[in-house]
């Protein structure tokens, strides 16, 4: 173990692939290796381990992790990180699979980032933290220093049937609202003042639970705690938003006038076969609904294309029904066969260029009603949270540089920004009125007007 016998601590590589639930595990194993005294970075550099928490979902993903893991295991020698460890959803669903065909990883460890962080501990000589002294299981974070993500539970119950998340997660465990209050509370003392609600299906919170909390009450007490400002909840399964639950989205100030509910579909059979619960007319008295007792409200969807069975007409129908619905926000995928799940072996399946080419119609049908969105706020005055990133000045003098910002109706990483111009540009992290001046396809360009710079 010739690196970290040097005189600088032994510093670990983590690599973090998928989704926002991988990143709240690469912070737990983070926080665990950094009480240990060990060195966490984002990059390869020049670590003695290297970490990557992988994403098994689709088959892109898995394509991604596989990649990305045999590029660390490249790096490994005499002068180069002595160990790869992987972890996550790929190795937590293939590990035996894996260890045969990626023989450079020392470590296949799953889902576990206790387990993780022990790991990468033992192939650095060093010994596991005691769990009586860990502490703050995040005070690592990953996320910017002004928002970060509050997970409050693991696995799906909703067993929809494309989806390999209960295989691969297991079965729905929300997590008690004691210790999710206590979370939040401390990611609020650590600076944090928007707070993203996650889960693989936020609206089935508790629901497992002796005493049944739900996640309209849980949202309430986070909306109490001192030093967050917004509140937003993302993954609501279109089955489970109720009145309560729409009552605080559009009672609570804090809380973000933004609904994120993956549909998947709108044609009837093909919602059926998929066991998503929810008929096309429960779909569009909820979109109603929504749009008449929130405010303002920011509406995102997701849709799957090519399932299996689906038809020309099937499809047909999704497209009118984008054109008429005019998400705000609205992303595609393609239909992905996972093993051992019930569509894997459905009559019917769509052949994969089939599915792309269906996919790609669908977001082409939504770009102009995006672009038309972004413009029809020019004119408009909007409180941002300026985010990281360097200015874009596109040949424009520095005073007019571009920095990168979100408002309540733009969710962290998947949606497009507010590019912010001005003498007076506030740092990241810091909350400004800005008038909206300009669209750029999807983004919106504005400028500061002084008003609220500070945090309350």
């Amino acid at each position: 173990m010739s690196r970290s016998d040097a005189a600088r601590p032994p510093c670990v590589a983590l690599l973090t692939l998928g989704c926002a639930k991988n990143v709240v595990d690469s912070e737990e194993i983070a926080s665990r290796l950094e009480q240990a005294g060990v060195t966490v970075g984002h990059s390869v550099g020049d670590p003695d381990v290297v970490i990557v928490n992988t994403c098994g979902f689709i088959d892109p993903a898995k394509e991604e992790s596989i990649r990305v893991i045999v590029e660390a295991g490249a790096l490994k020698s005499a002068d180069g990180p002595h160990a790869l460890i992987v972890t996550g959803c790929l190795s937590q669903r293939y590990g035996q699979d894996l260890a045969e065909l990626l023989p450079e990883a020392d470590a296949l460890i799953g889902i576990d980032p206790a387990a993780a962080a022990e790991a990468a501990l033992r192939a650095l000589g060093l010994p596991a933290v005691p769990a009586g002294c860990i502490g703050r299981l995040r005070s690592r974070r990953l996320t910017p220093a002004a928002w970060g993500y509050l997970r409050i539970s693991h696995g799906c119950d909703n067993r929809c049937a494309y989806c390999a998340i209960p295989l691969i997660r297991g079965p729905m465990r929300s997590l008690p609202e004691d210790e999710l209050l206590a979370e939040a509370r401390y990611l609020a003392e650590d600076g944090v003042r928007e707070l993203n609600v996650i889960a693989q299906d936020t609206t089935a919170y508790g629901t497992d639970r002796e005493g049944r909390p739900t996640v309209h009450r849980l949202l309430r007490k986070l909306c109490a705690i001192d030093g967050l400002r917004w509140v937003r909840l993302l993954y609501a399964h279109p089955a489970h938003i109720d009145e309560e639950l729409i009552a605080v989205m559009a009672g609570e100030e804090k809380v973000c006038a933004y609904v994120d509910m993956p549909l998947q579909h709108i044609s009837d059979p093909v919602l059926a076969r998929m066991g998503r619960k929810v008929t096309r007319e429960d779909v569009e008295g909820l979109i109603t609904h929504l749009r008449e007792r929130i405010p303002g409200v920011t509406l995102r969807t997701t849709f799957l294309t090519g399932f299996p069975g689906e038809t020309d007409a099937d499809f047909e129908e999704l497209l009118q029904f984008v054109q008429d619905a005019r998400f705000d926000r609205m992303g595609c995928f393609p239909y992905s066969r996972e093993e051992d799940t019930p569509a894997h072996d459905m009559p019917g399946q769509v052949p994969p260029e089939v599915a792309q080419e269906r996919c790609d119609v669908l977001m082409t049908a939504q770009q102009p009603i995006a672009f038309e969105w972004a413009a029809g706020r020019v004119g408009t005055r909007v409180l941002v949270l300026m985010e990281d990133g360097a200015p874009s000045v596109d040949g424009a003098p520095s005073a007019d540089a571009l920095r990168p910002a979100r408002s309540r109706a733009e969710a962290p990483d998947v949606d497009p920004l507010i590019l912010v111009a001005g003498d007076e540009v506030p740092p990241p992290g810091t909350f400004v009125e800005v008038d909206i001046v300009g669209s750029r396809d999807y983004d919106c360009t504005a400028r500061t007007v002084g008003g609220d710079r500070g945090t309350p």
